[in-house]
């Protein structure tokens, strides 16, 4: 402790004023530290990287309490844990929110922050966060911040004044966040320190160092500004008039059954053909102009039902339609904006659909196995809690089913369950091929608990492999891997490497493809169809497989999207 408490008078209460110059101080701080603490991560792939997300999500913490019009500190508090609970993205950012929650329970009905409070705030926030964490960690942020509350409350009882209790707090909390390689292996064998606890330790160097007056930053909010993809509108006259789906009931199993023989034939009465199959129901989708057709071609194989044909036509016109009033309504003053109400996606069945998904492909996918509405997100742009909310109003349904398809963004999804009257079920999908999957078997006239239940035991029949372009030279595994190196994942596991996408998948298929007997190929925006096409081939000649299938995904950083079942 480096304070002499002989040498200054200490200062055991301080204001809402002050209190807001050591929040904004600790954004400046996080946002500078950003890139830095995204290096930290272990994982050398294209991901919602924890600095980004403790950012981002810090940052609407910080927006609410911008938007404050008081200066009491419980209000102060709340505004900054409810502007974070909405805003939190990824695995960091949620940890992040429930730290401030933790942080504000202490402090209601407090106007001016006091070393008791202070110090209450801290340990709260520690324990809050691990309560929000099913299986907590050790060597993470949580040791980080509780470590840190156990020393703000020991300086606390000591007699530090608030300076003295931050002081100790941050260093403690330095010395935890050194601590974390041994805790955790793979920390250690990547030679780095657990990254969320860095922005953990940002957040608290900043707002002891404003307090003390070590930090030149401005007391004004830079907050960015986030743009939004443009989206065009076409103009196109459609070759296909209806999006038309069945699902066929089998008499016999879907394994029994020529799968791609049925694409083929499919082929001949429209495009846009998907055929995929599970138990003794196979899915079909297809644009086409004779819908009926389909569905007496369906009937050769079963029993059919879920039928759904909708006029595409009409859908683009109303999609126009409604571009233009979007464009009209931006040219309105903000007041008119918030008085009109958001209008809501209407659907034809008892259960909605929320799935997560990033290129055209890939939503198209989505949208024609029955999702209502696709937040545009995944690797590298983890959607926030209210992303999730936002949706769930849009949904003109009291049921709903949630497909995060990523592992740092199941947070996320589930914290928005808290935040709505509806009855939600998230189904924990790590990936776009276990949605898909999950999805053949979604019944809107079940219970939403069977469903859940049904839908995630879905997902335990399939393999995603991922290939992607290492973003950092990295140590896993016992892989020496460089920046730039092609890797391949098999569901989220680092276990080839190479030079080129085509060697990858390779490699990847010889060491680790087992009995799968369904393998469909989800190309990106990086691959042509013939080099999906080439791939394809190889891969029937040198493993010999019967049943491959490639669609074109158009999904960003990962070139290929392999489903293996």
């Amino acid at each position: 402790m480096s304070i002499n408490k002989e040498t200054y008078e200490p200062a055991n209460r301080i204001d809402g004023k002050e209190f807001k110059k050591m929040l904004y101080s600790s954004l400046k701080l996080l946002k500078k530290n950003q890139s830095y603490i995204d290096s930290l991560n272990v994982f050398p792939v294209p991901d919602g990287d924890t600095g980004t997300n403790m950012y981002l999500t810090y940052k609407e913490a910080i927006e609410e309490v911008k938007n404050l019009n008081s200066d009491r500190v419980d209000e102060i508090t709340s505004a900054l844990a409810q502007g974070a609970l909405m805003g939190a993205r990824g695995n960091s950012g949620v940890i992040l929110s429930q730290l401030l929650r933790g942080f504000s329970q202490a402090n209601e009905r407090v106007k001016n922050l006091n070393t008791k409070n202070l110090a209450a705030g801290i340990e709260n926030a520690s324990k809050i966060a691990y309560q929000g964490v099913l299986k907590p960690v050790e060597g993470t942020i949580l040791t980080v911040s509780r470590k840190a509350g156990e020393e703000a409350q020991s300086s606390y009882e000591d007699g530090y004044d608030i300076l003295g209790i931050l002081e100790n707090t941050y260093e403690a909390a330095e010395k935890a966040l050194e601590k974390t390689p041994e805790q955790l292996p793979k920390l250690k064998e990547a030679g780095v320190v657990d990254a969320g606890g860095v922005g953990f330790v940002t957040i608290l160097k900043a707002v002891y160092k404003e307090l003390k007056g070590d930090l030149s930053f401005s007391h004004e909010t830079e907050l960015e500004v986030v743009e939004t993809e443009e989206k065009e509108v076409s103009t196109e006259k459609l070759e296909y008039t209806y999006c038309t789906q069945t699902l066929i009931y089998t008499k016999e199993e879907v394994n029994n059954i020529n799968i791609e023989k049925i694409r083929e034939e499919l082929q001949e009465y429209g495009d846009s053909i998907m055929v995929v199959g599970s138990g003794n129901i196979i899915k079909i989708h297809i644009h086409t102009n004779n819908p009926g057709e389909i569905l007496e071609y369906a009937l050769d194989f079963g029993d059919i039902g879920d039928i759904s044909i909708d006029n595409m036509e009409r859908q683009k016109e109303h999609k126009e339609s409604a571009e233009v009033a979007k464009n009209l309504n931006e040219n309105k003053t903000s007041e008119t904006k918030v008085s009109e109400e958001k209008k809501l996606t209407k659907v034809d069945k008892d259960i909605g659909i929320i799935s997560v998904a990033k290129g055209n492909g890939m939503k198209n996918i989505m949208k024609d196995l029955g999702v209502d509405i696709i937040i545009s997100g995944g690797q590298s742009m983890n959607p926030s809690t209210n992303d999730f909310v936002e949706a769930i109003k849009q949904l003109d349904v009291d049921k709903i089913i949630i497909l995060p398809n990523n592992k740092n963004i199941i947070s996320a999804a589930k914290q928005s369950m808290h935040l709505t009257d509806k009855e939600l079920a998230v189904i924990e999908t790590k990936s776009i091929p276990e949605a898909i999957s999950s999805l053949l078997v979604f019944n809107d006239q079940a219970e939403l608990s069977d469903l859940k239940e049904a839908m995630e035991g879905e997902t335990d029949y399939v393999k995603t492999a991922e290939i992607t372009t290492a973003v950092k030279d990295s140590k896993l595994k016992g892989f020496k891997i460089k920046e730039g190196d092609i890797i391949g994942l098999l569901d989220g596991e680092i276990e080839v490497h190479g030079e080129n996408y085509e060697d990858v998948v390779l490699k990847l298929f010889e060491k680790k493809l087992d009995d799968e007997d369904l393998i469909t190929i989800y190309y990106g925006e990086d691959v042509t169809e013939e080099e999906a096409e080439d791939l394809k081939n190889q891969l029937k000649e040198k493993f010999n497989l019967d049943e491959i299938e490639i669609y074109n995904g158009g999904q960003p950083l990962y070139p290929y999207i392999i489903s293996l079942e």
